[in-house]
């Protein structure tokens, strides 16, 4: 509820975009760290245009989970977003291999460019964690970043 209020103000913040159209929230989709929703073409009176206007920019806008920071994307931007969300779910579903003592961590090493420090904090984050999606990623985010 709290993310949908700040789209919703967001939103309306534009006013009217184009003579005679304003913009609603489309679709919307959660990300690991996002969540991203949709710009609609609507009439001033909030109808759906048979033929709505064609106009070039931003398909949508994402509200980052931690910050609450806006970003607007691109439909190249929004591709960017859905291919690095499928690199965290390929992570996590080897992380969860590794839990099970499947796999091991080397090719999260070469993968990252981690040190072994940085993998023994990633593997005691796996030992203590029933491996809630989120938190999984998240804390694996975090520590790559640290050595970028």
């Amino acid at each position: 509820k709290e993310f949908e209020k700040i789209a919703l103000e967001y939103i309306e913040s534009f006013g009217e975009v184009m003579p005679g159209f304003k913009y609603r929230i489309g679709e919307n989709k959660e990300y690991v760290s996002k969540y991203y929703y949709d710009f609609v073409f609507v009439t001033l009176e909030g109808k759906i245009p048979k033929e709505p206007p064609i106009a070039g920019g931003a398909c949508g806008f994402t509200i980052d989970k931690k910050t609450r920071k806006i970003e607007m994307l691109s439909f190249g931007d929004l591709g960017l977003l859905e291919q690095h969300e499928g690199e965290l779910n390929e992570v996590y579903s080897r992380l969860t291999e590794i839990k099970n003592d499947l796999k091991s961590l080397n090719w999260l090493k070469s993968k990252y460019n981690l040190t072994s420090r940085e993998l023994l904090r990633i593997k005691k984050v796996l030992s203590a964690t029933e491996l809630g999606r989120a938190r999984v990623l998240e804390e694996t985010e975090e520590i790559s970043k640290t050595n970028r």
